[in-house]
């Protein structure tokens, strides 16, 4: 069970609940574009800034783990070595975006949550289940799409917070908006450090971390077209225990920067073009040895509103990724391209709702590769929803897992094949029901094959594993108070060995109360 202490807080001003959004709630990460959280088709959360703003979050992994079907692993305090499995799937085989951006690693092929501040975030949206024929590599359990503060409506915004507590630890925000006629700007900047304590039960080494984290965004529109630069960035140092004991520390960097064009040039044609960068970089300090990605995107995504009922999308997108390793066992330089198209299609008939689509991929090391999804909605009056989807997944084998220490060059990309049938059901007012059923079939699994204890060994594509899972909700939302109860039972198991997958729990429970009172707010997380 995933347990943590209750929190409490106190906010100045009006005191917004936490549920009852769906109706008015906007998504991107179902489809590609706006489309209302009731509309996804799928098994979607939100986490909105309210509850950001509440929480006594770190990073984003501390907001992750009281959603149903997602489980931390730590390997210790702020800025330790974190993994994300959503549905029992491992943490490479999960998609993280920054702004509709992939942020995953080139050499690992995760993502280092534990040093995104959510301080610098609006809202995080959750896809659970496959969508590589929208998103890409990666996508086999699920999507985690941040997004990040903009400018308001309002012509002047601005706020800011100061924290302090044990080990020396200190966290801060500022924060300015100014939008108005036809431009709009944003910055944001936060910084935490702390002393840290001992990351092994062993050792009384304390291991510290510091972290500067700023975004910032412009936009202008010129008649019909709009013109966007953002960049986000993650800087700092943390420190850690080898896997002897010895205490070493790393500098990273971490950053997404985009320039895009957005043009209506008609009334059923919009046409975006992004530029993007995406920056993962690691040094450490007691030695030469470094782990840098740097991948270069131009996306070209076509929205065609065919009626009102029917929509479809088209979509490009060429990447350049290099990634280098210095030092250590292994090291290497590899440059790779690949490029990608995708089409979607969202037709509503009366009561029911399908989206369909397809992508196709061609990697320089990988080969061609095609994947597609299916997903189907409907609405038993207006209380009920019924919604099932089949949808294929895949996973680029990383540079680490090709070219590092036990690398293997003739690695199959893993690959999945998923299905959900799940309904929500609107009772009295203010409360909702939610269930949802799942499998996942994943094949040409990517594990370590040891050969001499304790580290020679390669990478070999050996696993089957299938993921079976239940999924439960329920939520209320009144005037003062909001409830949310929410359960997961999965199955994770390698089917070549029959056991269960390593650290993945066979269930988990969660909980999160909000209760309103003129300007305080108490809320909990369990």
């Amino acid at each position: 069970m995933k347990l943590s202490t209750l929190t409490l807080a106190l906010l100045m001003g009006p005191a917004p609940l936490l549920a009852a959004e769906s109706l008015d709630t906007l998504v991107v990460t179902a489809t590609g574009y706006d489309t209302s959280l009731d509309d996804a088709l799928a098994s979607m959360e939100v986490i909105t800034a309210e509850e950001i703003q509440r929480s006594a979050a770190t990073d984003i992994a501390d907001l992750l783990r009281f959603h149903s079907g997602l489980e931390i692993g730590r390997n210790g305090g702020p800025g330790q070595a974190t993994s994300l499995f959503i549905r029992g799937t491992e943490s490479d085989q999960n998609l993280i975006m920054i702004d509709g951006v992939a942020v995953n690693s080139g050499s690992v092929g995760s993502t280092a949550l534990q040093h995104i501040d959510p301080q610098n975030i609006e809202r995080i949206e959750i896809y659970k289940g496959p969508r590589s024929t929208l998103w890409g590599s990666g996508a086999i359990g699920g999507v985690i799409n941040i997004i990040t503060r903009k400018a308001g409506e309002e012509a002047l915004s601005y706020g800011g917070s100061l924290e302090g507590g044990s080990d020396d630890t200190w966290r801060g925000n500022a924060r300015i908006g100014h939008a108005k006629d036809n431009h709009r700007l944003s910055a944001s900047v936060s910084h935490q450090r702390t002393d840290g304590f001992p990351t092994l039960e062993s050792s009384n080494i304390d291991r510290g971390y510091e972290n500067t984290s700023f975004n910032l965004a412009a936009g202008i529109d010129a008649g019909r077209h709009s013109f966007d630069a953002s960049h986000w960035q993650t800087r700092g140092n943390n420190e850690y225990l080898d896997y002897f004991g010895n205490p070493l520390d790393q500098d990273f960097v971490n950053s997404r920067s985009s320039l895009s064009w957005t043009a209506p040039f008609s009334d059923i044609w919009t046409s975006i073009l992004e530029l993007a960068y995406v920056r993962d970089h690691i040094d450490q300090n007691q030695s030469s040895d470094s782990v840098h990605t740097d991948r270069t995107e131009l996306k070209w995504q076509n929205e065609l509103t065919l009626t009102t009922s029917d929509k479809l999308l088209l979509g490009l997108k060429s990447s350049d990724e290099d990634v280098t390793a210095r030092g250590g066992f292994s090291p290497y330089d590899e440059n790779t391209d690949f490029w990608e198209a995708w089409a979607q299609y969202d037709l509503v008939r009366g009561n029911h709702h399908l989206i369909t689509g397809i992508r196709h991929l061609d990697h320089e090391d990988a080969g061609t590769h095609f994947t597609w999804s299916l997903n189907y909605g409907y609405n038993f009056g207006n209380s009920t929803r019924l919604f099932a989807s089949a949808a294929t997944g895949f996973r680029v084998p990383s540079a680490n897992e090709r070219f590092g220490f036990g690398g293997n060059t003739r690695l199959k990309p893993e690959e999945s094949t998923s299905y959900e049938l799940g309904t929500r059901h609107q009772l009295a007012a203010g409360h909702e029901l939610s269930a949802s059923v799942y499998r996942n079939d994943i094949d040409n699994m990517i594990q370590w094959v040891l050969v001499t204890p304790p580290f020679s060994g390669y990478n070999q594509n050996i696993a089957q594993v299938r993921i079976d899972g239940l999924e439960l909700g329920y939520d209320y939302s009144g005037k003062a108070l909001s409830l949310h109860l929410g359960g997961n039972w999965q199955n994770p198991e390698d089917r070549s060995t029959g056991e269960r997958l390593l650290r993945r729990a066979e269930h988990s429970l969660n909980a999160r109360v909000d209760y309103a009172w003129e300007d305080w707010h108490f809320g909990g997380d369990l």
